[in-house]
């Protein structure tokens, strides 16, 4: 408690009534302005702080500048005192207000300098962000760039390009994002002036390299943030640079400097207010008790903030930040089925399972794989073309220089001639583009065609005979006939574990259709639950799975079924025929990726039951062959056998 306080009054004595020294000076400006203008400027200036200034003085100060710049005819002040409006609408976590307040600023871009309209477009992409709606904000990131650097607009792109390196950390795609965030460093380390989105992207490299496992270069980044937002006084870049720097000090078992550093980021947050609303924050607070034995704190927290209502109602005495997004509502689930299987509360942890599966189905909905990919080359065919243009301007301007010599009567017939070639190769490049978009577009009929096919087929499942299924299970458990032999009552036994199986099969052929594609951690997750029903009728064999993915991969619906189903098989078999008591599912993913299911029992060698020849065997080679992997057995004598299945790589 004394080196909280000892934290605490260290920041709070940087200013009297302001946050930092900075803020602290523009206030000054602010308090002696000599007009409605000057007094504008001034809080135009501390807007640019919004993210060191205490939500409520933000919020009030951005509604009266919103009416000062009213009467003002600087239609740029005007978006810009919008946009101050819209950020304090952000620190309170009111996402529909902020994008209603730029929205009318954005539609009148055209009235003042293209630098503001970056800065408002990034700012809105950054909202869509704040609801996890990832396709709508790059497909604002990826324009704004492109004409950013266009403008060669050297702040506002490295700022864009920090942007999208964020989202792609969001996304999984960890390469991508440090990326990302080195081409931003690059540009921002140009200018002194630029430190604040220096400050940024060390945050955001620290936290993709931390993510990656690579913990020296992430502490490298997250000493750069600490130190670069520090002397930009910017709070809330280094309350997350803090959180990373905890969150890699408990990996290194460095429990009371990652303490440290945690106090030290909420002292922070609560001088800007909110401190409850930063999900990261209180993911890694979560973190920190359970690596520090403290796993009930750790699953009060996370259940704390998994409470659902009025995303307004969240100030007053109760201090309750309701979760309503997805996104959010899975990254305190996936932490809970951490900590509960931690805590060996395997009914809590299957129930964690299925909500994260569900949550994750929403998620895709809102993020589509296909479409991100799209914007981003979009973007790339943009940037291609932009420099092909650059390059036939420089080739036309030198070619002008060398044949300016030429007698007039020539340079006439070249002209001619180079104007007759490019009407030719302008017609060329209009069919050719018109034959493009053709095919484009019967392409895209076909895969909506498929994808409703699929999207019928799976509800057809689902209401006929999963319905006819679930009727029969139902009904054959009141069926007790009277004086039946032990013959009779084993068939019905029987019945009852077959009518289980098909729904069960029918519940994991429904999860497939029902997607375009899914990721390796989707599967993973579908195979935790599989294994979790089965712990039940085999209490004698442990069963784990361990899952190492640093980069995810996405699979076709098909593939993805036939992966579960192998590694499904693979389970069943060591269950009945290895007599193991010890049974691990390893799935690694990170240039490339693998599944490897390995058992301690008898091994293939030792059981006659295990046969190359045998029907589940040739379903997983087949099955294995049609998806283009590897799929091969190894025994180690009478120490056990491993299945391992792997992309082929020829």
């Amino acid at each position: 408690m004394k080196n909280f306080l000892a934290i605490f009054f260290s920041l709070a004595s940087i200013t009297c009534n302001a946050q930092t020294k900075k803020i602290a000076g523009i206030f000054i400006m602010e308090k002696n302005a000599r007009s409605a203008e000057e007094r504008l400027d001034a809080m135009l200036a501390l807007f640019e702080e919004y993210q060191s200034l205490n939500r409520d003085t933000l919020y009030n100060l951005a509604l009266e500048a919103k009416q000062i710049a009213a009467k003002q005819p600087n239609q740029g002040k005007k978006a810009l005192a919008a946009l101050g409006l819209a950020n304090a609408y952000l620190q309170w976590g009111w996402i529909d207000s902020a994008l209603a307040t730029i929205e009318p600023a954005l539609a009148n871009s055209k009235a003042y300098p293209k630098n503001i309209y970056f800065k408002i477009a990034r700012s809105k992409a950054i909202y869509y962000g704040a609801r996890s709606e990832l396709e709508k904000a790059l497909s604002l990131l990826f324009p704004a760039l492109t004409d950013a650097e266009k403008a060669k607009d050297t702040l506002n792109s490295a700022a864009i390009m920090n942007s999208i390196g964020s989202i792609s950390i969001e996304r999984g795609k960890l390469n991508d994002a440090i990326n990302w965030v080195m081409k931003s460093i690059f540009l921002a380390a140009t200018q002194p002036k630029y430190k604040i989105i220096l400050a940024a992207s060390y945050t955001n490299a620290a936290n993709a390299y931390y993510k990656k496992k690579v913990i020296d270069s992430a502490f490298h980044f997250a000493d750069l943030a600490v130190s670069t937002s520090k002397a930009v006084e910017n709070l809330f870049i280094l309350a997350n640079a803090l959180r990373i720097r905890s969150a890699l000090l408990c990996e290194k078992k460095d429990f009371a400097g990652a303490e440290a550093a945690l106090k030290e980021m909420i002292a922070i947050r609560k001088l800007t207010g909110g401190d409850e609303f930063f999900i990261e924050d209180n993911l890694q607070l979560a973190d920190f008790y359970a690596n520090t034995g403290q796993l009930g704190k750790a699953i009060a927290l996370c259940k704390k903030h998994l409470k659902i209502g009025n995303l307004y109602d969240t100030s007053g005495a109760s201090g309750i930040v309701f979760a309503n997004e997805p996104k959010i509502r899975l990254e305190y689930f996936k932490a809970l089925s951490r900590y509960y299987k931690q805590a060996n509360q395997y009914r809590e942890y299957e129930k964690a399972l299925e909500e994260i599966i569900s949550l994750k189905d929403s998620f895709y909905t809102a993020n589509s794989v296909q479409a991100i990919a799209d914007a981003q080359e979009k973007y790339n065919t943009q940037k291609k073309e932009n420099t092909i243009l650059q390059q036939k301007y420089s080739l036309e301007r030198n070619h002008f220089f060398l044949y300016s010599s030429f007698v007039y009567t020539t340079l006439l017939l070249l002209i001619a001639f180079l104007l007759f070639r490019d009407y030719r190769r302008k017609q060329k490049s209009i069919l050719e583009i018109a034959v493009a978009e053709v095919k484009k577009n019967a392409a895209i009929a076909v895969k909506e065609a498929e994808e409703k096919e699929r999207v019928r087929i799976a509800a057809d499942l689902h209401d006929n005979l999963g319905a006819y299924a679930a009727s029969m299970s139902a009904n054959l458990g009141y069926l007790h006939p009277k004086g039946s032999d032990e013959q009779s009552n084993q068939a019905l036994l029987e019945l009852q574990n077959n009518s289980s199986s098909i729904i069960s099969e029918l519940n994991d052929t429904i999860w497939v259709l029902k997607k375009e594609s899914l990721s390796l951690t989707a599967i993973s997750d579908r195979v935790k639950l599989f294994t979790n029903r089965i712990r039940r009728s085999h209490p004698q064999t442990a069963i784990e799975v361990i899952e190492n993915i640093s980069t995810d991969f996405d699979f076709p619906a098909s593939q993805a079924f036939h992966l579960y189903r192998i590694i499904q098989e693979a389970l069943t078999n060591a269950l009945k025929h290895s007599n193991a008591d010890n049974i691990v599912v390893q799935i690694h993913a990170a240039q490339s990726w693998d599944v490897i299911v390995e058992d301690n029992g008898i091994g293939m060698t030792n059981s006659a039951n295990h046969k190359t020849t045998g029907n589940g065997l040739l379903n997983m080679q087949q099955r294995a062959r049609e998806s283009g992997w590897n799929i091969h057995w190894k025994t180690n004598g009478s120490k056990g056998t491993a299945i391992i299945i792997s992309p082929n790589t020829n």
